[in-house]
């Protein structure tokens, strides 16, 4: 270190620290890069919390470690001027209101920055970004050079862990400029097929890197219009339910959070259903949502399937994101056919959808047994197969208070269901106990 300079470094005095920054600009014996890095690393100290970056740092004060953070200077100074800007914009939303660095840094770091810098760099732009702004087209622009850049380069490397933080930054920045300036931006189709490379060579674990990667893909055209073969488009939709089974089926259904983290990958797959008017597609898409014939044996969503899992997220209050998006699927890929959509998934499953949907049901379809899209006898509301019933009946085990609690609650729900004008046809149980076929139990 340069003794003949002596420099006084407090944590608590950001002001005369910024000061000592400011001298240094335009001193005639400019402090040494270690006495640099000593006051820089005490200013991000003071950032890390919330008081102190009120407090004490303003925007002139982020002004001037811009400066400092410009490719002009050495890396290690200029890593720790951004760091101390990125920790104060997330913690100060003052800050990033009045604070714009898009222009400079999109603009620097447009021909490639270190993976070190990629990740402070992309973090400062994406809670930039997300302020509401205007941008020139030679900003936004240079926003395009960069994230295609930085995000081609990581397609084509190795996806390693000491990267993926970087790679995360970067399309959260991707993320944000698509939400609020896609209008004005250049179009970012280009960046579709090094997204589709990455999320094929990630594990197959939906954490912060993989959400990212496949919430850009969610705001981008659909991701397979870069794919010139039906081969091309299975392989990247298997990659896709690769990640869905493991989120579902390795986990419990109970996990915190776990309605959030798939849904946007639901939602993905079916902007792409809706947008694929191919035949192999439409039937790929069938096979890995709908229960198979095999699995008819029991009633619908009985099994350790992917579509099972479907089916008792649909069940459960705590999804109630997913669930709609999961309901959307079916009915579409059902043709919008509410015949096919109860042959699928089984009327217990579909009538919180047909009725919160107001969709209508054909009077008879209830009295029906499915044959026209099965050559076996189906149970419509549970989905079985009539003849495989007897073997493992629901209520084999059902003690007679048992059995009269449960048709007491199927009474009601019909009753219900009339009520809201979804079905048209005489309650089976109400038709049961008039017959005589119901007894009442002595107490």
């Amino acid at each position: 270190m340069n003794n003949s300079r002596t420099v006084s470094i407090s944590r608590g005095e950001v002001s005369s620290l910024i000061k000592v920054l400011i001298g240094n600009a335009s001193a005639s014996q400019k402090l040494s890069n270690d006495e640099l890095l000593a006051i820089l690393t005490s200013l991000k100290v003071e950032a890390r919390e919330a008081k102190k970056v009120t407090g004490h740092f303003t925007k002139e004060s982020l002004d001037v470690l811009v400066d400092y953070g410009s490719m002009s200077n050495a890396l290690e100074i200029r890593l720790e001027a951004l760091r101390i800007i990125a920790n104060a914009l997330l913690l100060s939303p003052e800050l990033r209101e009045q604070l714009d660095v898009v222009p400079i840094m999109a603009q620097q770091y447009k021909k490639g920055a270190s993976i070190d810098e990629e990740f402070v760099v992309g973090r400062i732009m994406f809670l930039s970004t997300i302020q509401p702004r205007t941008y020139e087209a030679d900003v936004l622009k240079g926003l395009h050079e960069y994230i295609l850049l930085h995000i081609t380069r990581h397609s084509e490397g190795d996806l390693c862990g000491s990267s993926l933080p970087a790679l995360t930054e970067t399309c959260k920045l991707l993320f944000s400029v698509l939400c609020n300036f896609s209008d004005d931006s250049p179009s970012y189709e280009d960046v579709i097929r090094p997204l589709s490379t990455i999320i094929k060579g990630l594990p197959r674990t939906l954490n912060s890197v993989s959400r990212a990667v496949i919430s850009c893909l969610l705001k981008l055209p659909c991701m397979f219009s870069v794919c010139s073969t039906d081969g091309a488009t299975i392989e990247q939709l298997e990659v896709l339910f690769e990640f869905l089974d493991k989120a579902v089926r390795t986990q419990s259904l109970d996990t915190p959070g776990l309605d959030d983290s798939i849904v946007p990958l639901l939602l993905l797959l079916s902007n792409i259903f809706t947008s694929e008017h191919n035949e192999a597609v439409t039937e790929f898409f069938k096979t890995m949502i709908f229960p198979s014939e095999k699995e008819r044996c029991n009633p619908l969503g009985a099994s350790s399937s992917l579509a099972s899992h479907l089916l008792q997220i649909t069940t459960k209050p705590t999804f109630m994101k997913s669930r709609e998006v999961i309901f959307q699927l079916m009915w579409d890929a059902s043709d919008r056919d509410v015949r096919k959509f109860i042959y699928h998934i089984g009327f217990g499953y579909a009538i919180g959808y047909i009725v919160n949907h107001k969709i209508a049901v054909p009077d008879d379809l209830l009295h029906e047994n499915m044959s026209k899209y099965s050559s076996d006898n189906i149970n419509a509301v549970t989905g079985q197969r009539l003849d495989t019933e007897d073997q493992c009946s629901p209520s084999a085990d059902m003690t007679d208070e048992e059995k009269e609690r449960e048709a007491e609650r199927l009474l009601v729900l019909f009753e219900r269901i009339r009520a809201n004008g979804v079905i048209n046809v005489e309650n089976p149980i109400r038709t049961a106990v008039e017959s005589g076929r119901f007894r009442e139990l002595p107490d």
